[in-house]
C-alpha cells in the first residue's frame, strides 16, 4: 500500500471533496508480467518473464578482496607440524563422538566438518566406547607452495593403524584444513 499526499489547489476530476494536504490511498501498480500459458514451451528466455531477484555470486572470485578470506604466507603462520598433530587428535576425537564437531569450525572447511560430524553422530548412535589414547606414529609435512602444507600421518587408535592425509592452507592468519582423507 502506498500513501501519497494529494496536494492540489483545485479538486481533480473524480476526486471531489479532497482537501489539500489530505492523504489518499492509491492501489499498488501491477508491474509483474502475465503468467506463462500452460503447455507453452519456451526456447529462449523472454525478458518479460525474468524474475526480479538479486544476483549472488557464490564463487571464490566473487569475494571482496578486502573483507573476504585472505590467504596468509608461511612466515605469518605457526609451525604446521605442531598444528597438524593437534588437529589430527581433535578430528579423530570428533569422528569418535568424543568431541563436538563445532569445535573445529575455525580450522576445518565446512564440507569436511560436516563429514566429520556425520561420523561422530554414527559413533554416538552405536554407543561406541572410547578406545584409548591416539598415537601419531609417524608424520611427514611437505610445503609445496607458500602458505600450504600437506601432511601424511600414520596414527594408532583403537588397536588399529590408520593412514591419514590432509592439506592445510593459510587463511586469515591460521591453518585451515581444506582436504582430508583417512584410510
Amino acid at each position: 500500500m502506498s500513501a501519497q499526499p494529494a496536494v492540489c489547489s483545485a479538486p481533480r476530476p473524480g476526486r471531489e471533496g479532497t482537501r489539500p494536504g489530505h492523504l489518499t490511498v492509491l492501489p499498488i501498480p501491477d508491474n509483474e508480467p502475465p503468467p506463462i500459458p500452460h503447455g507453452h514451451v519456451q526456447t529462449a528466455p523472454d525478458p518479460r518473464f525474468i524474475q526480479g531477484a538479486l544476483a549472488v555470486d557464490f564463487r571464490r572470485e566473487g569475494h571482496d578482496q578486502l573483507f573476504g578470506p585472505q590467504s596468509t604466507g608461511r612466515r605469518d603462520l605457526p609451525d604446521p607440524e605442531v598444528w597438524a598433530r593437534r588437529l589430527i587428535t581433535a578430528i579423530i576425537e570428533a569422528m569418535d563422538g568424543l568431541r563436538p564437531s563445532n569445535q573445529l569450525n575455525r580450522w576445518v572447511d565446512p564440507a569436511i566438518r560436516d563429514r566429520i560430524m556425520r561420523c561422530g553422530i554414527q559413533a554416538r548412535q552405536r554407543n561406541q566406547r572410547p578406545g584409548g589414547a591416539l598415537v601419531v606414529r609417524a608424520m611427514r609435512v611437505c610445503e609445496p607452495v607458500d602458505g600450504v602444507a600437506e601432511v601424511a600421518a600414520v596414527i594408532g587408535y583403537r588397536s588399529r593403524v590408520r593412514a591419514l592425509a590432509l592439506r592445510m592452507s593459510g587463511v586469515d592468519g591460521r591453518w585451515l584444513i581444506t582436504a582430508l582423507e583417512i584410510g
